[in-house]
């Protein structure tokens, strides 16, 4: 925790200290999500996409290093048997706000590669994968992830992304009348395009 505020707190002094171009980008892609943990409750992969908007401070006196904050609503959705209760459609909305460093090289004509990294911090918006039974557990309706990746830009206009989120802390409520929270982490793969303004 102490290294996650150390990150924000100078991110903050950089956007405050230093003059800065900033380029708006939006995108959308495909997402899935998977549990890992002592206690994982879930083998299978569930699909789904996004979309949103991101912020990209360049910094002038820190070449090719660069903040990039973004907002995201991500979908979840797959009809299977959860934990044997039969199938039917189960489904996870997300508000997502990545906080990424990132770092660009120029790796030719009119294109640049970037590795990113950084927290992630989701609210659930609604779903039934949220909800939990007498039996069976549901997500929370909030988690933290620390996710990475790396992007190609062409011409300052098209992105591809791809990146990996680990979550961070406990995603599974348990089950009703249950005190003890399972060891459970929600992770993601992601690969998307963005839009650059």
């Amino acid at each position: 925790m102490k290294k996650l505020t150390f990150l924000l707190a100078a991110a903050a002094v950089l956007m405050l200290s230093t003059p800065a171009s900033a380029q708006w980008g939006a995108g959308f892609g495909f997402s899935q999500f998977t549990h890992s943990g002592s206690d994982k409750v879930l083998d299978e992969a569930i699909p789904g996409f996004y979309f949103g908007i991101k912020y990209d401070f360049n910094f002038s006196t820190l070449e090719g290093l660069s903040f990039e904050p973004g907002v995201n609503i991500v979908h979840y959705g797959k009809t299977y048997s959860y934990l044997g209760f039969g199938e039917k459609e189960y489904r996870a909305n997300y508000l997502s706000i990545p906080l990424n460093i990132k770092y660009t090289v120029e790796a030719g004509d009119d294109f640049t590669l970037s590795g990113f990294t950084g927290p992630r911090f989701n609210l659930g918006l609604g779903g039934n994968m949220f909800s939990r039974g007498e039996t069976y557990p549901g997500l929370k309706a909030h988690d933290a992830q620390w996710g990475f990746g790396v992007a190609g830009t062409y011409s300052d206009a098209i992105q591809l992304r791809l990146g990996y989120d680990f979550g961070l802390t406990k995603s599974i409520k348990g089950v009703k009348g249950a005190d003890v929270s399972p060891k459970v982490f929600r992770n993601a793969l992601n690969f998307g395009i963005a839009f650059l303004f």
